[in-house]
């Protein structure tokens, strides 16, 4: 029996790492990591190998199912049911419901795997206008709307991201990232600690900054300065006044690129190092180094990521990220922060329609950002009694682990009239719907990179990959599940063409590089590496204001200001003794996936402890091993204490994704599930940023008390 081999790649997280797949007999016998990759050449992370465990797992969705037992019952009973069927029935209670209600009562959740899947990405505009719903949401308010809306702000587009040119930088900022374990976001790079040690190599310099001292610092990488979560914009603001007020800027340089410089300034004058050093616990000379060593590296680049933007000021901080690489003449330059054009322009399409974004529906006044609401708020748009959502179809998510208030929103997914869920499980939120429709995974439908070959790409290339093997049993592409449900309404999709390309909108957007699948499908590896990022294109085609300028104060900011003030004042007076919740990222869970892969259950990691700095467990009277209750007045969640000394002390750690003891088809996860941290988070509108629709899910104030020994909240 012959074994064939199939270049392909990951789609797990952004640097989409080269594999290939040995296959005998349409089953994928081994996945290993690609040495023949022209960008990757043999370097990819044990999540992506490991992926087999999911194609192959027996508790796999295979096919169509639909809910026999009522709602309330929060576990489902579901029968198998074909497609023809299904679609029709869902088509059918779609179109009643909206009788009813009207268009909004529908709404659509897209969870983050689909930003992964080119098929799925390619069409997911037309896909979201067939549905005909303003009610749209995403796990993207969950993790990076903050920069998107900065972007649009700043420099006119959502998909402007200047990001750091590893490749070539003296000096490397990194806030809010462990790049070890989660290798970056909306940043695609190959190996990102091999590209971080070599700036060190090469005599430079890394210094990462979060409250804890992460697995990717160290004497070949760089140092961590400690900081108190929830605290990075002051941090950052602070920084940058010293730029502009001491250490001094070139500012007819910053005027040939940007507006408002002076109406920045004025908000500035509000955040001297001295008074963001009790809110940030770093000290001033510390911040004022910081600084300094910024502006004299002969290069120097800047990054934040999900521990920044989760926090209630992500998307200030990204302001001001940005303008520190403006005015230290890093913003598009070689080694600073650049845009990387990769396959095509995309920013265009991402264009700011209106520079005030607010509008009013039936939960107030709200803003879309790349067309999502803020998912902190899906409840209140189920109970509202002027316009609630009645539908709800969930692509690749899992919002009652996602989204904060888990109990809430478990209690307003009962008043649904239809719930559907397309998903490669059964997870706890599918355990609530009406129809499971079982998706294929990324080793049974071709595929493009689609997403990192545009904008933010440091080693920009396009590469194609064929379906490996077959799909199994009923599985179907996610574009292809949507599209016949939309048939079934009447709306024009791709399936009415006698031949349906998923990949036709991401052949048509390579041919600006000359490209095409079928020229891919030649190549090897099926991939073209493109040219190396020109870094004033941050200024000829990342800007997208109408007058070609950054706008270095924007009008919407100011909606915060006020908010930034309330927030100093209190992570400047609050208790030494307050503790603060932060997100652990680990080698062993990405968000609610891999919950069900045997071989990611390890020693301490096969549930979801408390971590907790030993000096802030012997204060409580608490030692490691303890069942302990994590609480505070949104909620609680028990957890075993476990020790951390590389928290920064006042700070503890639990893993976001964890609370699978309802995902009754899951049989591991099911047996170790571990607590859903986000019980504890904010939710309604003290759950997220108004200017970005971000989740309020790090930097969190809670309790923590021996099991059993809750105190007043």
């Amino acid at each position: 029996m012959t074994t064939r081999r199939v270049h392909t790649f990951c789609r797990i997280c952004e640097p989409g790492c080269g594999l290939v797949a040995d296959v005998r007999d349409d089953q994928v016998i081994s996945l290993q990591p690609d040495k023949d990759h022209p960008i990757h050449q043999g370097f990819a992370c044990h999540k992506g190998v490991h992926f087999l465990q999911v194609h192959d797992d027996p508790n796999r969705l295979d096919r169509p199912l639909k809910r026999t037992n009522p709602r309330h019952e929060e576990v489902g009973d579901f029968v198998p049911i074909d497609w023809d069927d299904a679609v029709r029935e869902i088509a059918d209670k779609l179109g009643d419901i909206r009788r009813r209600y009207g268009r909004n009562a529908l709404a659509v959740y897209q969870g983050n795997p689909s930003a992964f899947n080119g098929t799925y990405y390619a069409n997911a505009a037309a896909l979201a206008r067939g549905f005909d719903t303003r009610i749209r949401f995403s796990a993207g308010t969950q993790d990076t709307s903050a920069k998107y809306a900065a972007s649009e702000a700043i420099y006119g587009a959502s998909m402007a991201h200047p990001i750091p040119d590893l490749l070539h930088t003296d000096y490397f900022l990194c806030l809010g990232s462990n790049p070890l374990v989660s290798h970056m976001t909306l940043m695609h790079i190959s190996n990102p600690m091999a590209k971080i040690k070599a700036v060190k190599q090469r005599g430079g310099t890394v210094l990462f900054v979060n409250p804890r001292r992460i697995e990717s610092s160290g004497p070949d990488t760089g140092d961590v300065l400690l900081i108190k979560p929830d605290s990075d914009f002051y941090f950052l603001a602070a920084i940058l006044h010293e730029i502009v007020f001491r250490i001094g800027y070139d500012r007819t340089a910053v005027e040939k690129h940007a507006r408002n410089i002076d109406g920045l300034l004025d908000f500035l004058r509000g955040y001297p190092v001295e008074r963001v050093t009790a809110a940030t616990g770093i000290e001033a000379d510390v911040i004022r180094k910081v600084a300094e060593d910024f502006c004299t590296a002969p290069t120097a680049s800047i990054y934040m990521a999900t521990g920044v933007n989760q926090g209630r000021q992500g998307t200030l901080a990204y302001w001001m990220l940005n303008m520190i690489s403006l005015f230290t003449g890093n913003l598009g330059r070689r080694g600073g922060n650049i845009y990387s054009r990769g396959m095509t322009d995309v920013v265009q399409n991402s264009k700011r329609k209106r520079e005030n974004p607010f509008f009013h529906n039936s939960v107030g006044e709200v803003r879309t950002v790349s067309g999502d609401l803020p998912a902190a708020m899906l409840s209140e748009y189920i109970e509202t009694r002027d316009d609630p959502i009645r539908a709800l179809i969930v692509i690749s998510g899992n919002p009652l682990l996602s989204v904060g208030g888990e109990e809430r929103l478990r209690r307003a997914l009962k008043d649904l009239e239809l719930i559907v869920t397309i998903d490669l499980y059964r997870t706890v939120t599918g355990e609530m719907a009406d129809y499971l429709l079982p998706a294929t995974d990324w080793l049974e439908h071709e595929d493009l990179n689609f997403l990192n070959t545009m904008g933010v790409a440091m080693e920009p290339y396009v590469q194609y990959t064929p379906a490996v093997v077959p799909p199994r049993g009923d599985r179907r592409d996610d574009w292809w599940i949507l599209s016949r449900i939309q048939q079934e309404m009447g709306v024009e999709t791709l399936l009415d063409s006698p031949d349906p390309d998923p990949l036709a909108n991401a052949d048509a957007a390579m041919r600006d590089s000359g490209l095409s699948i079928e020229r891919l499908k030649e190549m090897p590896c099926q991939t073209a590496v493109l040219p190396e990022a020109d870094p004033s294109h941050v200024f000829t085609i990342a800007v997208q204001h109408d007058d070609g300028l950054i706008d270095c104060c924007p009008a919407v900011f100011r909606r915060a200001y006020r908010t930034a003030e309330d927030i100093l004042e209190e992570l400047s007076t609050e208790s030494a003794d307050q503790l603060k919740l932060i997100t652990r990222r680990t080698l062993y869970m990405v968000n609610s996936w891999l919950h069900n892969l045997p071989v990611l259950k390890q020693g301490v990691h096969q549930n979801n402890p408390l971590w907790m700095n030993p000096a802030d467990a012997e204060r409580r009277g608490l030692v490691a091993g303890d069942d302990v209750t994590v609480h505070n007045r949104y909620g609680s969640v028990d957890a075993v204490l476990a020790y951390d000394d590389a928290l920064k002390p006042g700070v503890v750690a639990m893993t976001h994704g964890w609370g699978q003891s309802s995902a009754r088809s899951l049989e591991v996860a099911r047996r170790q599930p571990g607590a859903n941290v986000n019980r504890l988070s904010p939710i309604g509108k003290d759950g997220y940023d108004v200017l970005s629709n971000q989740s309020h899910l790090t930097g969190i104030n809670v309790d923590v008390t021996r099991r059993g020994h809750i105190g007043p909240r």
